[in-house]
């Protein structure tokens, strides 16, 4: 399991691998905190999101993961319990998201949204390799 911030002219881009579409779901949530300034994670918000194939769902996530931002006043950190399951209609995704209040001292760096630039779900040599772009 890892993730990388990558280099983008105007907007935050990363990538992330896994050796399952969890591990690899749950690398991009690490990858937007880090983006976004998250620490910690006091709290937990259980998301749930379905939608048609893998690049829709990653599309779908990020979405969630910044409303959850911005409806809840509090900034993402990681994932726990993620779970991806095939339903009639195409993906659906669980997780416990882990969340702190955004204090004082923070500054979250504020994500307008996710994009279909650059986006990729690529499962080769045995590992999952997610990456997507957000716009700033």
């Amino acid at each position: 399991m890892s993730y990388k911030i990558l280099e983008h002219p105007a907007d935050e881009k990363f990538r992330t691998e896994g050796e399952t579409i969890e591990e690899a779901f749950s690398e991009v949530v690490k990858a937007f905190s880090e983006v976004v300034g998250g620490e910690g994670g006091m709290y937990h918000h259980e998301v749930k999101v379905e939608s048609e194939g893998y690049e829709a769902l990653l599309f779908d996530f990020l979405d969630e993961l910044i409303f959850l931002q911005d409806t809840e006043g509090v900034v993402v950190s990681y994932a726990e319990d993620l779970e991806i399951e095939d339903t009639e209609k195409g993906k659906r995704l669980t997780a416990k998201i882990m969340v702190d209040d955004i204090s004082d001292t923070m500054t979250p760096m504020d994500v307008k949204a996710p994009t279909y630039s650059e986006m990729k779900v690529d499962h080769k040599d045995g590992k999952w390799v997610l990456q997507a772009v957000l716009d700033i």
